[in-house]
């Protein structure tokens, strides 16, 4: 079946097309007049008849032919025009697509951005909107653009109303710091507002008002939050050793005195005090040692091992133990774990993660044990446990020195900063997530071991 033909007009063709088109116009019209009025009157004889009349301009009366003289000139007046609006559609049509590729290559630029950027109009609304902002917030662009910032659901804390008020009342660069609500747990955006000057003209308002930057500090405030816990472990276990050391000595005497007094007293009551006073000893001894071992140096040796035959020997050593709690250890491996570290250390991190989690389950229960690589060039092993679980507001303190949860005297408050100072010092760091009543789990991160590291035998 045959199409109908279009019935193509001159409305119908493109600017360029019209621009082509008038262009060829004058062009054959422009070669036209110099052949009728400038070729032909050189090349050929005044006085020779041609066509109407004489080229000397007279008509075979000898009239002269002053109305052909116009024409010519008319024409020429045409042809003129018409390319002075050649010329001016021309450089309009150019400065135009040059507006378009600056305008793409802004957008390319933004839309590359690392950073969230959107634009803002003097209303409020979003004129401008790159594809981090929609990674970030979860909004499309097609959503974001026309729309007041205070209407998107932006899930920060606080909004952005504040920070965009202050950069418009201060007349330069505001800096704030936000939470972002995200599925199990924030996110920390460092969130930078700059106002820009209105200019004039009739374009002034499509420049915007506001340009916000939203960058992501998640990482960058851990890493800071790492190195403080770092410096602050450091020096508590500086003092720690200063302490253990002053206090052993008169411990070891109280101690040796106690239990010989033991053998000589004969009355009950007497003998109960006496040796109540031994038993506090021996506590205030076991939280020296745990001072002494949260203060040791970590070992120089260090090699290429395999944190899953850590882990099970660990496991192994512990399975007495931790028959009788009636605990049963699920270790899944993804693939042979390779880190660059010191056996006795990472051995002494795996026993207090276990012997932590059997506290938090005195009824039994069940750990599992993770080992993999989550990201290239690292290795993670989680411990989770079905225990009571650890309040929110001790989540902060839960790897300080002598904090714990646990009844007096079933804890030093000591495994898991040694945890924390280990793993720290191999070049890792550990994490924790935890509800009342849901359990924990400890998240250890540690650098995978090159190719080239010294093998597994010659660790000590």
């Amino acid at each position: 079946m045959l199409k109908p033909k279009k019935n193509l007009t001159i409305q119908g063709l493109s600017r360029t097309a019209r621009i082509r088109l008038l262009f060829w116009v004058l062009v054959t019209g422009t070669a036209l007049y110099i052949v009728y009025h400038i070729i032909i009157p050189i090349t050929i004889k005044q006085n020779i008849e041609f066509w109407t009349g004489y080229l000397d301009n007279r008509w075979r009366t000898g009239e002269p032919l002053t109305d052909l003289l116009r024409t010519g000139l008319f024409q020429f007046f045409l042809l003129a025009l018409g390319w002075v609006a050649l010329i001016r559609l021309r450089s309009r049509e150019i400065g135009q697509l040059r507006l378009r590729r600056s305008e793409q290559k802004y957008r390319s630029i933004i839309n590359h951005a690392t950073e969230a950027i959107f634009l803002l109009d003097s209303a409020g609304r979003v004129m401008e909107w790159n594809k981090a902002a929609e990674q970030i917030f979860g909004i499309p662009r097609r959503n974001a653009l026309a729309q007041r910032i205070e209407d998107l659901d932006l899930g920060l804390q606080p909004s952005l109303t504040g920070i965009i008020s202050q950069a418009r009342r201060m007349r330069k660069r505001a800096f704030s710091e936000f939470h972002l609500s995200r599925e199990g747990g924030f996110a920390q955006l460092g969130v930078a507002v700059s106002t820009i000057e209105p200019g004039t003209g009739e374009k002034a308002e499509q420049i915007g008002s506001h340009v916000v930057f939203v960058r992501d500090i998640t990482s960058e405030k851990q890493i800071e939050t790492r190195m403080s816990e770092t410096e602050k472990m450091a020096g508590i276990g500086q003092l720690a050793a200063g302490i253990a050391h002053q206090l052993n000595t008169p411990l070891g005497s109280i101690l040796l005195s106690a239990q010989m007094l033991e053998e000589d007293v004969e009355d009950e009551d007497q003998a109960e005090d006496i040796r109540r006073i031994i038993r506090q000893t021996e506590q205030c001894r076991r939280i020296i040692k745990g001072l002494l071992n949260f203060a040791r140096p970590t070992g120089s040796e260090r090699g290429r091992l395999n944190l899953g035959e850590v882990v099970r020997e660990t496991t192994y050593l512990m399975e007495k133990t931790l028959k009788v709690a009636t605990i049963e250890v699920a270790i899944e491996e993804e693939e042979r774990s390779w880190v660059n570290g010191n056996r006795n250390e990472l051995e002494q991190v795996f026993f207090n993660l276990l012997a932590n989690a059997m506290d938090a389950m005195p009824h039994g229960g069940n750990i599992a044990v993770r080992i993999g690589r989550v990201v290239p060039g690292e290795i993670q092993v989680e411990f989770t446990d079905q225990g009571e679980g650890i309040a929110t507001e001790h989540h902060d303190r839960i790897f300080l020195p002598f904090f714990t949860t646990k009844d007096y005297g079933k804890g030093t408050g000591l495994g898991l900063s040694i945890v924390a100072r280990i793993i720290h010092e191999h070049g890792g760091h550990v994490e924790m997530r935890s509800k009342p009543g849901q359990g924990t789990t400890f998240t250890l991160t540690l650098p995978s071991a090159r190719d080239d590291d010294t093998p597994d035998e010659v660790i000590l």
